[in-house]
């Protein structure tokens, strides 16, 4: 539950609001931005909505799992795309209905598997144990009808190998279609072709696109398909490509396709392009000193808070200082020493523009995919979350405190292995 800050700042994140909230948040913090997170969306969504009216929005729940903002893509109309049962059950307590979920996700457990089909929840399933799942639920449930999709592992352009999905060669899909034909029972809804190695590139989404719609064609010709998937990877230019550029070639591609009848939906999994730059860390700076010839700045966060999947070698980290008219003094440029006891690891960024000083506050911009949800307790707790929107504040995931850490350690006994 979001809880309203007692005090709030009274101008953009300058010194002083950043202290305002780091008194409240008892610590370094992230700032959480809901406008930006709308505003995202509408450019996003806005573009491929208007050249293919049926696309839908999965926003991809892994790239950051803050109840808040799962409830604002809720509330704008979003599905959540989940690859595990924990993000499912995140998504159903944030208040998604089934139908609003799509499940992905290379291993899940049969009980889990049978709980979809069951509630009829979206899952494109990745594998063939999956599909042993699927026939061991039929044959317990003789009078049911199941409906699943299926990740496809097509080739794309610059791509060596994906791990995910289905194999595509010939006999491999020979063997899927092959399946269904026998399966009458559990009928295809749809083809994903999400690949995390692939580029951003307009090129890069029409072979995706292109994949999907001939695999369609080929191997599925007589079953309409109610979606087809392209996954995520979306970024904002000039990281991507202009969104409306992106869109009008998805677009045509799937109206080419489709040209009369009822055409599938378009489903996209954007995640860092709706939160990346939602959110910044905000830290303190404790100390400032000289090692082998390097000025170190030392913060109380770390690399976990700003880039735990160690993708980043650049930041836009922002000095705000505390005595505008000592700004001139200190040194030039500085590198960020983090708060753990990792030696060369904890260096977060390298030759960030100065002066800097003891006492001053960092900013780090656009830190907001694989960040809070994914920092470990690791020698220091997750920093609190503070949401703004519309010029209000709340605290919307409190700093972690020890007992959080501890819960889940017990000393029950088991019984032992014979």
């Amino acid at each position: 539950m979001a809880v309203a800050l007692e005090e709030a700042p009274t101008s953009s994140l300058d010194r002083a609001a950043a202290e305002v909230l780091a008194r409240q948040a008892d610590g370094p913090y992230y700032l959480l931005d809901l406008d930006r997170i709308r505003a995202n969306h509408a450019a996003l969504m806005g573009a491929l909505q208007d050249c293919y009216p049926g696309t839908e929005f999965a926003y991809s729940v892994k790239t950051n799992y803050t109840p808040r903002i799962l409830a604002l893509v809720l509330e704008l109309g979003g599905t959540a795309e989940v690859v595990s049962e924990m993000e499912y059950r995140i998504a159903r307590r944030v208040g998604f209905p089934a139908e609003r979920i799509m499940v992905n996700g290379p291993l899940h457990a049969e009980a889990f598997l049978r709980e979809l089909l069951a509630e009829g929840v979206r899952i494109n399933l990745d594998g063939w144990y999956t599909l042993a799942a699927v026939e061991r639920f039929l044959q317990d449930h003789p009078a049911r009808r199941v409906r699943v999709g299926l990740r496809l592992n097509t080739p794309l352009p610059g791509v060596a190998w994906s791990r995910f999905g289905f194999a595509t060669d010939e006999a491999s899909m020979q063997a899927l279609a092959g399946w269904f034909r026998e399966h009458p029972d559990c009928e295809l809804a749809g083809l994903h072709g999400h690949c995390p190695l692939a580029p951003a590139t307009v090129e890069a989404y029409r072979a995706r696109i292109d994949a999907l719609i001939g695999a369609a064609r080929k191997w599925f010709p007589h079953t309409p398909l109610s979606y087809l998937d392209v996954g995520g990877g979306f970024r904002k230019p000039p990281e991507g490509p202009p969104f409306p550029e992106l869109a009008q070639t998805l677009a045509d591609a799937v109206e080419v396709a489709f040209p009369a009848g009822a055409p599938p939906s378009l489903v996209v999994e954007p995640g860092t392009a709706i939160v990346a730059d939602a959110i910044d860390f905000v830290c303190r700076v404790h100390d400032v000193k000289q090692v082998g010839g390097r000025t170190l700045a030392l913060i109380d966060g770390s690399v976990h808070d700003v880039n735990t999947m160690m993708w980043r070698s650049e930041f836009d980290v922002r000095v705000l200082r505390g005595d505008e008219a000592e700004e001139a003094s200190g040194p030039a440029r500085f590198d960020v020493a983090g708060n753990t006891c990792m030696e060369r690891k904890d260096i977060v960024c390298q030759d960030v523009p100065g002066p800097v000083r003891p006492g001053d506050m960092l900013l780090f911009k656009g830190v907001g995919s694989y960040s809070n949800t994914l920092k470990p307790p690791f020698i220091h707790p997750c920093p609190a979350v503070i949401a703004q929107e519309g010029g209000d504040y709340a605290v919307v995931k409190r700093r972690e405190a020890v007992d959080d850490i501890l819960a889940t350690y017990t000393s029950e006994r088991v019984e032992p292995p014979r």
